[in-house]
């Protein structure tokens, strides 16, 4: 019977694929050179080159072995013998490997990550998979091994993968983006989020999986999985994993987060529940999911109303599902999104402006992803008492960088703009200033939205007769998130012909339009 596919999607600076540095062996290094400390020597998963038989002591797998040693058949040796073979897999051995530096016998690798110019993000999950399956990074808590390969199929997509094919013309920054030293070290631009959606949509809609998984690094996986739960028309569980530890590393979580996530994806409790984080045994709502410190433990909950969705133990328990829109019922998911985009771009236009945001197949335009700017209140901001707009020169330049991009001939130039503004919780105000100079921005034409500072523990309360979009208990990267996408739904604000100095008819028609925006922020 063949066994079910997960569709395993490799993201950005994704430390759940990443490893610790590989350092020369003691047994590779020569006289007079720096040994590494300690009794033991350096092991790294490595393929043998033929095959070899070996001698293993009886009794040295345990130090109790010995001890129950009439429960064990004896072959009249004190040693077991047994061929291993290159297609056995990875077996723990010395690392040989050496350093060209132009001597004879080149120097040892050291201990320092990126020091060296190579990489230790892998281009895609296969390895990870193969490394548990092999236990070399741990047994099942039946002692087995092939925890993954027992549970399902799987195929290795790369999206937005950490490493990269170097001798193959990929470029850091362009084809993969690692958290490791320079030059690799690169974050995907805003154009990579319509590569995201339209990589794991046209995955999930060809009927070949049970679910997705996408990795990827532990500060920005929320926002993406947040982004796959808004675009991707699927009912198939999606979750994430990451990993606050190299895989390899003491103590590494990623691991078990990977196969944990398989197992909440195999046990048909995620269909129809949209995208999750599964960390550290919980299951999390992507709305609501956030990383709160760097260590294993430290992801929770936002919003101040629940987001722990359930448990990963055995078994695997859903207690709560979401009551927001989500992939198959999200509005703005891919195949709800209009070819071509219509919307007024002034209050006083006869007839829509038009762009074309998707090809001919339904996927996204790279190069037609909105930009929206975060913009930050905190006490003592005010430069003066008389709230002046021009004060805010940072709203001001974002304003005209707009306009001007908007505007270009050039093709490829961002046609869509907006802002986020992180105010005061729970009313999301900023200062004076701020606020004049985010109106101006709206009757410009940039959809502005305003939530609640860090952790939001509540709702922003609705106001229906000022500029902006309340961001509900929205953080700030997941406001920016749903603002994205209901760009490309639809599209901007109508401007004012002076956006300081509106018309009546002018504020009606914004406001008209922000109430269509209002409502994709109330239920998604």
């Amino acid at each position: 019977m063949p066994k079910p596919k997960i569709a395993v999607f490799s993201g950005p600076r994704a430390t759940v694929t990443n490893s610790p540095p590989l350092v020369t062996s003691n047994k590779a290094r020569l006289p007079g050179e720096t040994m590494l400390p300690g009794s033991f020597d350096h092991l790294v998963g490595q393929t043998l080159h033929e095959s070899v038989t070996v001698r293993i002591k009886k009794f040295s797998a345990h130090p109790l072995e010995e001890d129950a040693k009439s429960l064990y058949h004896d072959n009249g040796l004190d040693y077991y013998e047994v061929e291993l073979r290159p297609e056995d897999g990875p077996y723990l051995l010395p690392y040989m490997a050496r350093r060209a530096d132009g001597s004879p016998n080149g120097a040892p690798f050291g201990t320092g990550p990126g020091e060296d110019g190579r990489q230790h993000h892998y281009p895609d999950a296969s390895r990870v998979f193969e490394d548990i399956n092999r236990t070399i990074s741990g047994r099942s808590e039946g002692g087995l091994a092939n925890a993954l390969e027992t549970r399902a199929d799987y195929e290795f997509i790369r999206v937005l993968p950490p490493g990269g094919y170097t001798l193959q013309g990929e470029v850091p920054g362009i084809d993969f983006f690692s958290s490791g030293a320079p030059p690799f070290n690169k974050f995907p631009s805003a154009n990579g989020l319509a590569k995201v959606a339209n990589m794991v949509d046209a995955a999930l809609a060809t009927g070949d999986y049970v679910g997705g998984l996408w990795l990827e690094g532990s500060p920005t996986v929320e926002e993406t999985l947040y982004w796959l739960n808004l675009l991707v028309g699927t009912d198939l569980p999606i979750a994430g994993a990451a990993s606050q530890r190299p895989h390899g590393q003491l103590a590494n979580d990623g691991d078990r987060n990977l196969v944990d996530a398989v197992d909440y994806i195999l046990s048909g409790q995620g269909n129809g529940v949209g995208a999750v984080g599964v960390l550290d045994e919980q299951i999390f709502a992507a709305r609501e999911f956030k990383k709160a410190d760097d260590r294993p433990g430290n992801y929770k909950a936002t919003g101040g109303h629940g987001g722990i969705l359930g448990t990963v133990g055995a078994p695997v328990t859903l207690w709560y599902k979401p009551a927001y829109k989500h992939t198959a019922t999200s509005d703005v998911r891919l195949d709800a999104l209009p070819t071509n985009l219509e919307f007024i771009d002034a209050a006083g236009d006869s007839g829509p402006t038009s762009l074309t945001i998707k090809d001919a197949s339904g996927a996204l335009f790279e190069n037609m992803m909105p930009r929206v700017h975060i913009t930050k209140y905190g006490a003592y901001m005010s430069e003066g008492m008389e709230g002046n707009p021009d004060s805010e020169v940072d709203i001001f330049s974002r304003i005209q960088k707009g306009l001007a991009e908007r505007n270009s001939a050039e093709e490829g130039s961002p046609r869509l703009h907006g802002f986020v503004l992180e105010g005061a919780s729970p009313y999301a105000f900023g200062t004076e200033a701020q606020m004049a100079a985010l109106t101006i921005a709206a009757y410009n034409g940039f959809p502005v939205v305003k939530v609640g500072r860090a952790d939001p523990g509540g709702r922003v309360p609705s106001n229906a007769n000022d500029a902006f979009i309340e961001g509900s208990n929205l953080d700030t990267n997941k406001a920016r998130l749903l603002l994205i996408a209901s760009m490309l739904k639809l599209g901007r604000l109508p401007r004012a012909v002076d956006p300081r100095n509106p018309t009546p008819d002018e504020r009606a028609v914004l406001l008209a339009k922000i109430a269509q925006f209002q409502e994709i922020f109330e239920t998604h």
